[in-house]
């Protein structure tokens, strides 16, 4: 080979070496989230500030309230927007906004104030990292430790903690509500066992004085301190940042800031204190059997879901079978004066609430066991195993049509499970909108 060709070939390779080189620290610096330097601010409208960074990337940041603001930053250049959901369904309340009366920007000594009548954001030009401070008390309730950092399908940020610090949230947590020093899953894992999570919330407050809420239906995994002592870790499977972070004292005024976005907890009607009884009154044989349960008659009956030739009980027990029915179980709490405020009688696979060809025909056996409940002050609920409205593939005792049993037979109770609510996230929350439309 030619010495000439040797060094082209040498410079060729050099070349490779070095783009490859650079490309893959460009790609470990995105990863691990060295952050750009901020290079300006400026307010976009009353509410909001855009944060240029020098890699060209932008950060906005949109106050819904004094204390309360949305930051976001799509590294892929997409605009503000809500989350996906499938199917459709909403975090956010029609109007979470609270107004802003002064939302001001300083740039001085290398430092960027962003603030309100509330809270600073004070941001290090140089690091790109931030801190939130409570105007009112001037105190720091919590600042990044490390750059966000933006992979493919996951975001992360973190935050410090201090020694008398603790955390609360995250949604239905099995068997524990205080997480300093541990992780927890932010995702539905239809578990109802010690540390499985049944129903998840990507919120959490401390007592630091400030929570956050994630915008995102995905994935998410927060570690208050159990991989790194006094570091707090937040992961969200999504590819760009969209969070609201609020500032307040104490847990009443955080959880206030929260239902500001999402919107108040239910309030419970008042029958909704008095005990309730769920079962299933429309399914079940029972047969005499001396093991079994002691019934009126004076007898003993054993129950079974399958046909054991015995007495098949129903809502009414309009068919010689009034013992094995769930009027009559609202007969023994009046009978033993017991308080009672609300009976669900289909709750058990299979059970439906009649036993007519078509489901109008069972509609009105609902409102006939409905209208007795009523008239002893009790109120009639359901509970769901197959869809809320109709659909013509599935026989009449499992057919559902919520708009009739709520307007018609006069349902005020709802267990969300299964098939209405069971996926979880944004399939739960577009079920509960649906029929928070129809309950009056």
């Amino acid at each position: 080979m030619k010495i000439s060709t040797i060094n082209q070939f040498s410079k060729l390779f050099f070349c490779l070496v070095f783009c490859f080189s650079t490309a893959t620290l460009t790609s470990y610096s995105q990863i691990n989230g060295q952050t750009a330097k901020v290079i300006s601010a400026k307010k976009v409208d009353a509410t909001s500030v855009e944060v240029t960074l020098a890699d060209q990337h932008f950060m906005l940041i949109d106050f819904y309230g004094e204390n309360i603001f949305r930051l976001f930053q799509d590294n892929n250049g997409g605009k503000l927007r809500d989350p996906e959901a499938k199917p459709a369904a909403q975090i956010l309340v029609n109007n979470p906004r609270k107004p802003v009366s002064t939302l001001n920007i300083k740039d001085e000594n290398g430092q960027l104030f962003i603030s309100t009548s509330a809270i600073t954001i004070l941001m290090d030009k140089k690091t790109g990292l931030f801190k939130i401070i409570n105007q009112q008390k001037q105190t720091l309730v919590v600042e990044q430790t490390a750059p966000i950092v933006f992979e493919k399908d996951k975001i992360t940020l973190s935050f410090n903690s201090i020694p008398n610090e603790y955390f609360y949230g995250g949604g239905v947590q099995n068997g524990r509500f205080s997480h300093k020093g541990k992780a927890i899953a932010i995702e539905n894992q239809n578990s109802w066992t010690d540390g499985g999570v049944a129903s998840p919330t990507p919120y959490y407050w401390s007592t630091n004085g400030y929570g956050v809420m994630f915008y995102t239906f995905k994935k998410g995994r927060y570690d208050f301190g159990a991989a790194k002592k006094d570091e707090i870790t937040l992961s969200h499977e999504t590819n760009y940042l969209d969070a609201f972070f609020m500032v307040n004292d104490g847990a009443a005024a955080l959880l206030g800031d929260f239902y500001q976005l999402t919107g108040n907890p239910v309030l419970v009607p008042k029958f909704g204190f008095y005990q309730g009884h769920l079962n299933a009154f429309n399914r079940d044989y029972w047969k005499a059997d001396t093991t079994g349960i002691r019934f009126e008659d004076g007898l003993k009956y054993k129950e079974s879901q399958k046909d054991n030739g015995g007495i098949k009980e129903s809502l009414n027990g309009e068919k010689n079978n009034y013992q094995f029915s769930a009027r009559a179980v609202i007969d023994r709490y009046q009978k033993n004066d017991m308080p009672f405020g609300w009976i669900l009688p289909n709750d058990g696979y299979g059970a439906g609430y009649g036993q007519t060809e078509t489901l109008d025909g069972n509609i009105a056996n609902l409102k006939s066991f409905g209208d007795y409940a009523r008239k002893n002050g009790v109120e009639i609920g359901l509970w769901t195993q197959s869809d809320l409205h109709p659909k013509p593939e599935i026989s009449a005792l499992l057919q559902r049509d919520i708009i009739k049993e709520v307007r018609d037979a006069g349902v005020r109770v709802l267990k969300t499970d299964v098939a209405w609510v069971g996926a979880g996230y944004s399939f739960g929350l577009n079920g509960v909108a649906d029929v928070g439309q129809i309950i009056p």
